[in-house]
């Protein structure tokens, strides 16, 4: 048996694509492996969704962190 390797970034198609590859001939199962979250990727997300602030100095920095 061989294994074929999808990733993808846009979880909101998954089921459909999931259902999809499941069709294809010679395909005999579809299993999901969800990878865990890098730092990168949560603080990418942060940006994406507006999660970020601005300082306008190391002091004003952590002046914001501790409060």
């Amino acid at each position: 048996m061989t294994k074929l390797t999808v990733s993808i970034e846009d979880i909101s198609m998954l089921e459909q694509i999931k259902q999809a590859i499941s069709l294809l001939r010679g395909v005999s199962t579809v299993t999901l492996t969800r990878q865990p979250k890098t730092g990168m990727d949560r603080a990418m997300e942060d940006i994406r969704l507006g999660r970020v602030f601005d300082a306008s100095s190391v002091e004003d920095l952590i002046n914001k962190c501790k409060a």
